[in-house]
């Protein structure tokens, strides 16, 4: 019997550990009237921990809906940006009730937030300073002082991250992209909408749907070793009842 303890306590606490840190896959959309039949398109993965209820690794890629040909995502020819930077997390009330219901979660193509031009005050990079300065890129109006940085935003429900998102979840969903191929003179080209932050992107562009779903599970190596441990003292419990069978 202590055997048996022994083994189920150790696979309880590889399901556990297995518990705590889930992966999810993202993929949000950003409507773009002027550049169809592309559309600004982010496709991710996070890690959230349902214990301390936060998001970590939001990496993934940024189509770039200017570029490429009239081929249409997935068989597109659009150039995609690598975002593989989570550097802001902030908790948000898009119910209007005083409670946070979820996270705004960003990732960026470099390692620094600077984005967008700060003569109009402001950080630098969120998407209501985006539309406050006019979507101008950070360091104008040197063109050379423009780092080409990027990001995609996106929601993430705490209590549930595979809910359905509400209209004003979606609407706080952005996107900017100041590389190359989203550079219109002095403008970046950006995705936002009116009820979020007052305006829509510096094409018009804004967001029109995200769906996160669950990405299969990768098991660390320790996590193996704990399970194949418990399996094996599992093991060695039914032989015996048999030989004592």
């Amino acid at each position: 019997m202590l055997l048996i303890s022994s083994a189920l306590a150790m696979i309880g606490a590889v399901q556990v550990a297995e518990a705590a840190v889930t992966t999810y896959k993202v993929q949000e959309t950003f409507f773009e009237p002027d550049t169809q039949p592309n559309d600004s398109i982010f496709i991710g993965t996070f890690d959230f921990d349902d214990v301390t209820k936060t998001v970590s690794n939001l990496k993934g890629i940024l189509s770039e809906s200017m570029t490429g040909t009239s081929a249409v995502y997935p068989n597109d020819t659009m150039t995609w940006l690598t975002l593989d930077y989570q550097l802001s997390s902030v908790a948000v009330d898009t119910n209007a009730d005083s409670i946070n219901d979820g996270l705004l979660v960003t990732t960026f193509k470099n390692n620094s937030s600077n984005t967008f031009w700060k003569g109009t005050g402001g950080d630098g990079w969120s998407p209501q300073a985006g539309v406050d300065a006019g979507g101008v890129y950070y360091g104008f109006p040197r063109a050379g002082n423009n780092s080409g940085n990027a990001y995609a935003m996106i929601f993430v429900n705490t209590t549930n991250p595979l809910a359905a998102l509400t209209q004003n979840q979606i609407d706080k969903l952005a996107y900017a992209d100041c590389a190359p191929g989203g550079m219109m003179g002095a403008v970046c080209m950006t995705g936002t909408s009116v009820a979020g932050y007052g305006a829509i992107g510096t094409m018009s562009g804004y967001p029109v749907s995200q769906t996160i779903t669950l990405a299969a599970p990768v098991p660390e190596p320790e996590t193996y070793a704990m399970l194949m441990a418990g399996l094996g003292l599992m093991g060695l419990v039914a032989r015996k009842r048999r030989k004592n069978g």
